[in-house]
């Protein structure tokens, strides 16, 4: 039994082996069933589409439905011509209703011109924009959303794009090999060298200093705090960014390394990195004393990120310095699950939930903790090159965290924080300039 393809098809060579009686049968033969398939096609003319047109409309008296299955339409622009018999088929089925209960006619109604609008995402509380201020008159800017990073089609735009943070370290023992070979051996063991290299080569806009060395279990017997001051304070002399206070993960030594560090830059606004929820009760009032800023962080868990929020501000730390890492999981490493979390705190921030309406950090650094950032190409070639393969991984991770709404990114590897700074500059700017707008993606002629 021919199928309804085999029976239906306009194209050329059908037409010149039959005549016109044989179409006119074929055609009477699917008319009193409720819904035509095509499922294929073949080239037609002209001339062909037309007399497909007017069989179209032709079947609409009878057939409720045509479905096209498995049509290929290749075209830079299509343009669909309805003819004035299947218009008023449609327009009767669309009008009927009316038609029988005021008892007007299909030319009594009018078609009207309309305008489809865009709709827009309401949202009621702008993100905290939160300034890094050096003595010298630099200044860096996060925050301030009123809509979603890189939601260009939105009326609203943001004020600032996220901001790439470089890692320095005080100490440092083992360095992935693409890293070690960007800054080199010598580098990596001279913090000041490190920093001013950062800014000077790679225009870096923030420092992070990590004081590790503090903690006894890292170098023993632990750096002083004393020292740990004087090293901030040569860090500063010898950039003109922002420098992050970073910790070492021991509660106890850091809480004395951020009362030395912060006193002895007073009169700066930096970063206190980070206070946690053993340390935020020591940590938050050393920030408001010293008139810094305080990262409050969490591990993926948004009523805990609340509870030190909502602590910190009873306290007395001012809104506009106050930031929050809810703990960044890398790619293959939990990203997905971060990526929600740090959208949901966004998100919430942005419909008005005050507890959350704050910038949000993450440590992309931790990509090199994946293996498949720094395990060498000669045990796995598949890999790729681990030169390009570890940058790429963190720059995917901190890119993806920037679109859930992260404003500052902590990165390790120059290549992937220039990468990371160009992806978001490209997203801001030309982005929204190559989507088009959706009320011209179609046209009707009638």
């Amino acid at each position: 039994m021919a199928s309804d393809v085999d029976r239906f098809l306009f194209s050329s060579d059908r037409y010149t082996r039959e005549d016109n009686s044989a179409r006119e049968r074929e055609q009477k033969a699917l008319l009193p069933s409720n819904k035509a398939k095509i499922n294929s096609y073949r080239r037609c003319n002209n001339v062909e589409i037309e007399k497909l047109s007017k069989s179209l409309a032709k079947m609409l008296e009878d057939v409720g439905e045509i479905e096209l299955e498995n049509v290929d339409l290749v075209a830079e622009n299509l343009e669909l011509h309805f003819l004035p018999q299947l218009v008023s088929t449609v327009a009767q089925r669309m009008v009927g209703p009316e038609m029988a209960a005021t008892g007007m006619k299909l030319k009594d109604f009018e078609w009207e011109a309309t305008k489809f609008e865009l709709p827009h995402q309401q949202y009621t509380r702008q993100i905290e924009e939160i300034q890094f201020i050096r003595s010298n008159g630099t200044t860096v800017k996060i925050g301030g959303e009123k809509v979603p990073h890189f939601y260009g089609w939105e009326k609203e735009k943001n004020p600032n794009l996220p901001v790439v943070i470089y890692d320095v370290f005080d100490f440092v023992q083992h360095v992935p090999g693409p890293i070690k070979d960007k800054y080199g051996e010598d580098l990596l063991h001279d913090p000041i060298a490190w920093g001013k290299f950062a800014v000077e080569k790679y225009n870096a806009q923030m420092l992070s200093l990590h004081f590790v060395s503090t903690d006894p279990g890292i170098k023993a017997p632990g750096t002083p705090p004393e020292d740990s001051a004087k090293l901030m304070d040569e860090m500063l002399q010898a950039v003109p960014v922002p420098v992050s206070i970073g910790c070492s993960g021991n509660k106890e030594k850091d809480v004395e390394m951020f009362e030395a560090v912060a006193a002895a830059t007073e009169g700066e606004r930096l970063m206190l990195s980070a206070a946690d929820k053993e340390t935020w009760e020591r940590v938050v009032p050393i920030a408001m004393k010293y008139g810094h800023n305080c990262l409050m962080w969490t591990q993926l868990d948004i009523n805990n990120q609340k509870k030190l929020n909502r602590g910190a501000l009873e306290l007395g730390l001012p809104r506009d310095h106050l930031l929050q890492d809810p703990t960044c999981a890398t790619m293959g490493y939990g990203l997905e699950y971060s990526y929600s979390i740090y959208q949901r705190y966004h998100l919430s921030g942005l419909r008005g939930d005050s507890d959350l309406s704050f910038p949000m950090s993450a440590g992309t650094t931790n990509a090199w903790g994946a293996r498949e950032a720094w395990m060498s190409e000669s045990k796995h070639p598949e890999w790729g090159l681990r030169d390009l393969r570890g940058p790429l991984w963190e720059c995917y991770t901190a890119i993806c965290l920037s679109v859930a709404g992260m404003d500052l990114a902590m990165m390790f590897h120059p290549s992937a924080a220039m990468m990371f700074r160009e992806l978001c500059s490209s997203f801001e700017k030309d982005l929204p300039s190559m989507i088009p707008q959706v009320s011209d993606w179609i046209t009707m002629k009638v």
